[in-house]
């Protein structure tokens, strides 16, 4: 019982480990698309602010709207199949284990 239980301890440890060095990455993934966002609407923003009474520089608006949507349909679609991509991955990591014991 003890070897089971300590490898039970060792098993837990190494999942939060796994888990500590994804969370970096990521938070960066999570932050560099913020990034993106928020440049894709300081560029609609400029283009209304300095272009949009002369219909001038038109390029902006469809550049500025990519680049604030795009990340917002990624990260929710991510959101959304995340819970379901964990549970597998979790039920995995529970088979695999099992048959190492």
């Amino acid at each position: 019982m003890g070897s089971s239980e300590e490898g039970g301890e060792n098993g837990g440890c190494n999942n939060k480990e796994s888990q500590k060095k994804v969370k970096p990455y990521l938070k960066l993934i999570f932050l560099s698309s913020l990034l993106v966002s928020i440049v894709g609407s300081f560029i609609l923003g400029w283009w209304i602010y300095k272009y949009h009474p002369q219909n001038s520089e038109l390029w902006m608006v469809p550049f500025g709207l990519i680049l604030f949507l795009t990340p917002l349909i990624v990260g929710l679609s991510l959101v959304i199949s995340g819970p379901s991509f964990s549970q597998k991955q979790h039920d995995e990591e529970e088979q695999v284990y099992d048959l190492k014991i």
